[in-house]
């Protein structure tokens, strides 16, 4: 024996097969996409109406960081407004598809209506506390 190997070898085991078809998904739950296809309408209100903002904004000549900032407020007022449309839809008998469309329509009218109806609703109000 040579002096310089001392060492044992170590010892070779097979490896060992995995059966991929027993392994289970403990951590997966199948019910994602029952919740994911539940919150459909907000996501395709919420899509339509940051489309329909951006693109009026961008239509009517303005800069695009202007038209991005307008639509995202007409979707974040769009996103707190269907609530209600949801809850007048439903307390009349109509189908809850209907209540998208005030919220794209708010989109189209853009942040510069809201801007000028606010502003004269505020007149209104200050207007009648001043005098």
């Amino acid at each position: 024996m040579n002096s310089l190997n001392t060492q044992a070898a170590p010892e070779v085991r097979p490896m060992k097969r995995s059966n991929k078809e027993s392994r289970g998904m403990p951590n997966k739950d199948p019910g994602n996409w029952q919740a994911l296809f539940e919150h459909l309408p907000w996501f395709l209100m919420s899509a339509l109406t940051f489309c329909i903002a951006f693109a009026r904004g961008v239509h009517d000549g303005g800069p695009w960081k202007k038209a991005f900032l307008g639509a995202v407020v007409c979707t974040l007022l769009a996103v707190g407004l269907y609530p209600v449309f949801l809850w007048l839809a439903e307390s009349r008998g109509w189908p809850s598809e209907l209540a998208l469309a005030p919220c794209v329509f708010l989109g189209f009218l853009g942040t510069e209506w809201i801007r000028n109806k606010a502003d004269d609703l505020y007149e209104v109000l200050v207007g009648r506390l001043r005098k």
